[in-house]
């Protein structure tokens, strides 16, 4: 706990020049092969999506349960926005927006039987509008989800930070605009609880093993990432706890690695 809140709150000797030099060059200090053996991590949004994409999706799901054998982490502030977002606001807002998107199929036949081509460029659109978001039109989206979680429940560590005690730096690293999370509202600090909650379970967990430390997001805000590249202070901070090299991730960059090692 010490260390998380000494490496949080800048009491804690960090390389942050070579972390900001090597993104501004974009340079990857590591890579990650076949052969690394590393810890990961999951943020809530990358939680959700891991386990679509049709073989993809069900092989990352695979690794985690029978291959991958380094570290996996939940973060503890995950757990209640997988609720709150994904079970409690997510499956009501499929059900409208599946229903809007059958209702705009329906009239897109009319459409295209009316205007001819120009028509059918609109039926066109919106069939590809349904395969670019049929997670959030496919009920089966629901069901892996679940079965996400059930691989979670079995391999991966959950721990959260004191809420009190930590409280007091993430308002100070949100007015310092300090990542991640200072993108958002000023009175969100859910993502600084994410980060906090994976740096501290991965301070609780065995690391001397893992050569590299990879955190798996969506979101692609610049308070966590810019053109693919980790903030450096991110990057810096998780190197500080875990010792190791630290890469961020999309969930198509941990499907694509997956994919390869089957290659």
């Amino acid at each position: 706990m010490t260390l998380v809140w000494n490496v949080l709150n800048r009491n804690h000797d960090a390389d942050f020049m070579s972390h900001l030099y090597n993104a501004i060059q974009k340079s990857e200090s590591f890579k990650i092969t076949s052969g690394t053996n590393f810890a990961i991590g999951f943020d809530t949004n990358a939680i959700f999506r891991v386990g679509l994409n049709g073989t993809k999706g069900a092989d990352a799901i695979d690794y985690l349960r029978t291959i991958h054998n380094g570290p996996v982490v939940l973060p503890g502030q995950c757990v209640q926005e997988l609720w709150n977002n994904s079970l409690a606001a997510v499956e009501p807002q499929a059900k409208k927006i599946s229903k809007a998107f059958a209702n705009l199929q329906n009239e897109t036949t009319g459409i295209h039987q009316a205007l001819g081509a120009a028509g059918q460029a609109v039926q066109d659109a919106v069939e590809n509008l349904l395969i670019e978001h049929k997670d959030w039109v496919d009920p089966a989206s629901h069901e892996t989800f679940a079965t996400t979680l059930e691989a979670l429940l079995d391999v991966a560590t959950c721990q959260f930070v004191p809420r009190s005690h930590f409280y007091s730096l993430s308002q100070i690293r949100k007015e310092t605009k300090t990542p991640p999370g200072f993108r958002d509202h000023s009175t969100n600090h859910g993502d600084f609880f994410v980060w906090a909650d994976f740096l501290y379970s991965l301070a609780t967990i065995d690391t001397s093993t893992s050569t590299a430390t990879v955190f798996v997001t969506n979101d692609v805000k610049t308070d966590w990432s810019r053109n693919g590249v980790a903030h450096p202070i991110l990057a810096s901070e998780a190197t500080s706890v875990t010792g190791t090299p630290f890469v961020l991730w999309t969930v198509p960059d941990f499907q694509n690695y997956v994919n390869e090692l089957s290659t």
